[in-house]
């Protein structure tokens, strides 16, 4: 089975360590200006929200999971920051997106809510097989399959197929993940 993440605007008050797109990142106090220029804040995933739909443990249960992206090539040629940090955060950074040319409007956050869903569901998920995936080769190891048609976020919405995220060799080493543009 894969984790089914669907998504809805956040109210104004929501709790800034929730599992959400965009909006204000809670980073640990550490990575304080550790990001670079061109590098816009995607998600954070509190990792206890998605223990219990993860069966097969292949996601770590504690802390949180974080996905930056390098923009510097533009839309098609974005690299993946995956960080895992094991605690709580304590830095809230507003308007994390707002530097960035040409993702200057993506600072309104979007809650995630998890469910259980079929391998190969055409959504936004985590985990199982990827969708579409029409090559002779068996696909990668999915982490994250990213539908920008599947919400109102706005979010690569000319994408007429899936931004998938695709682990290395090593499920557990999240700072080898990496992008694959997928047009339907």
């Amino acid at each position: 089975m894969a984790i089914g993440i669907k998504v809805k605007k956040a109210p104004a008050d929501y709790d800034l360590g929730a599992s959400k797109f965009f909006g204000t990142p809670t980073v640990p106090l550490a990575w304080e200006g550790d990001f670079y220029e061109d590098e816009i804040f995607l998600c954070q995933i509190n990792l206890a929200d998605i223990a219990h739909l993860d069966r097969e443990n292949r996601l770590s249960h504690t802390g949180y999971l974080y996905i930056f992206l390098h923009t510097d090539g533009g839309d098609y040629n974005l690299e993946a920051d995956v960080r895992r940090f094991d605690g709580e955060p304590e830095l809230a950074i507003d308007d994390f997106n707002l530097e960035v040319e040409g993702y200057e409007g993506f600072n309104d956050a979007y809650l995630m809510e998890f469910c259980e869903v079929d391998d190969s569901k055409v959504c936004t998920r985590l985990l199982g097989i990827p969708s579409d995936w029409n090559y002779e080769d068996a696909p990668p190891k999915l982490f994250m399959q990213f539908d920008p048609l599947d919400s109102e976020m706005g979010f690569l919405d000319h994408l007429d197929g899936y931004l998938y995220f695709f682990f290395s060799d090593d499920e557990r080493e999240y700072s080898e993940v990496y992008i694959h543009e997928e047009y339907s």
